[in-house]
């Protein structure tokens, strides 16, 4: 009966990969029966705060779907979008649990907490971009656990943890292994991620160019020791154990964009599929020498995917926040979101801006980030405010990583506090309020810029 949780957890990942193959209602809600029977039997493995949220986010949904125009539609499309938000953070968790044993990791523990002061949020910066996109979440928390270990009155503690978080964000904006893209992607027929990458990628570098020249210039007038040179060659060794992990992942990561295109499905479908593999093979090369190395994957695997109920939590409020915010978009008079559209449609700067300070003025009323994002991206379609649907999905996917780094209710900044051991204010509104400024505006304006030429009032 142990497995008996996780067993539904992963027939609804294989029916929602079977109808992003070839789309069917049917499909979509044999998935929400086995997301049902899942919660059923890890009831109490969902936090009470989730369960609460939950229940409420669902209760709201059957009461509005009756004031929507396709009532069932409405529901469908919710049901999709959160099953494969769950299937996608189930999938993943197990790829990291697998990563997370690997000799690579503790070579990377190693260096980060060699690093000295001068260098030391780059150097957790850079990583993040690494092991926080190539593993997600978990690559996060990763790094987090390792800055948590410095000494708690180190002066540079907490803008370790603002780089991190930081570097997060800029990750989220590019990483397949997060939920943004795929979830914005899914509210957007006939988009691609392949299409979005470009564009991504240069939001992301941007994204961490602000934080690398924030942290210089907090840091200008400061010299590095001369034990630091020296130290130089000691982490070159160190980091020569991580270049078989990095290319793994690197390479997970290739296959995964090349299965969705080959496939014409979301790269999330294409992780949800080569995850399994992909953390078999990595749990048979950490095996001991002399132990049969498939055996021992095998076992490792099957352990993980036992411990699977534990995300109850997150499925639960995937499937709610997917078909609360579908429903109660669609529920929303049409009068007062196209008075709104209206009055921002000539004005493709102001568009994007507002859209991004939606999502983080929602993610400050401890609305969940994907109800959010689907609220406001139903609520606003881009022919309302006058945006091409490039600009459009971008100005939210900025909105959601910022709202990440500086909302005090965001699960980063839940992390972080925890990992910190200071307050959920201190570390993220307080830490990185600048930051989020500056993102927003200069996202506000690139984009706004990018949207001007098919602009149809310019």
């Amino acid at each position: 009966m142990r497995h008996s949780g996780a067993t539904w957890l992963v027939l609804m990942a294989l029916l929602t990969v079977a109808d992003l193959l070839r789309p069917s209602p049917a499909l979509v809600w044999g998935a929400a029966a086995c997301a049902a029977v899942f919660l059923a039997l890890a009831y109490r493995h969902v936090p009470p705060g989730i369960r609460r949220a939950s229940v409420v986010l669902g209760t709201l949904a059957l009461a509005l779907v009756l004031f929507t125009h396709v009532p069932l539609e409405s529901l469908r499309r919710g049901v999709a979008i959160g099953a494969l938000m769950a299937s996608l953070i189930s999938s993943v968790t197990l790829l990291a649990r697998a990563a997370l044993r690997s000799r690579g990791s503790q070579a990377l523990a190693a260096h980060l907490l060699r690093q000295e002061a001068s260098t030391r949020c780059a150097s957790f910066a850079l990583a993040c971009q690494l092991f926080g996109g190539l593993l997600g979440l978990a690559g996060v928390s990763m790094l987090l656990e390792i800055a948590s270990r410095g000494d708690a009155a180190d002066p540079e503690r907490l803008p370790v943890f603002a780089a991190i978080m930081r570097s997060f964000s800029a990750a989220t904006l590019w990483s397949p292994m997060f939920s943004n893209v795929s979830i914005l992607l899914a509210l957007y027929p006939g988009l691609t991620w392949f299409s979005l990458l470009p564009l991504c990628i240069g939001m992301a570098a941007a994204t961490v160019a602000m934080v690398l020249v924030m942290d210089w210039l907090r840091l200008r007038g400061r010299r590095a020791p001369a034990a630091a040179a020296r130290a130089v060659a000691q982490d070159a060794r160190a980091l020569r154990e991580l270049l078989p992990m990095l290319a793994c992942m690197g390479g997970f990561l290739v296959a995964v964009v090349l299965l969705g295109w080959l496939l014409h499905i979301a790269v999330a479908g294409a992780i949800v599929l080569l995850v399994p593999v992909a953390a078999l093979l990595v749990n048979a090369l950490q095996a001991p020498p002399g132990e049969p190395r498939w055996r021992r994957g095998l076992a490792e695997l099957r352990a993980d995917v036992g411990r699977l109920p534990l995300l109850a939590g997150e499925v639960a409020l995937f499937m709610a926040a997917g078909c609360g915010g579908t429903v109660i978009a669609s529920a929303v008079p049409q009068a007062w979101t196209q008075a709104a559209g209206q009055w921002l449609a000539p004005y493709p700067v102001l568009a994007c801006a507002a859209l991004m300070l939606s999502v983080v003025a929602l993610s400050f009323m401890a609305v969940h980030p994907v109800l959010s994002v689907v609220f406001v991206a139903t609520c606003f379609p881009p022919a309302l405010v006058g945006l091409p649907v490039a600009p459009h999905v971008l100005s939210i996917l900025v909105g959601w990583s910022v709202s990440g780094t500086v909302s005090p209710f965001s699960m980063l900044s839940l992390m972080a506090s925890r990992h910190a051991g200071v307050s959920v204010y201190a570390v993220s509104l307080r830490a990185n309020h600048r930051f989020a400024l500056l993102c927003g505006v200069v996202a506000a304006l690139a984009l706004g810029l990018l949207a001007t030429p098919w602009h149809p009032h310019s």
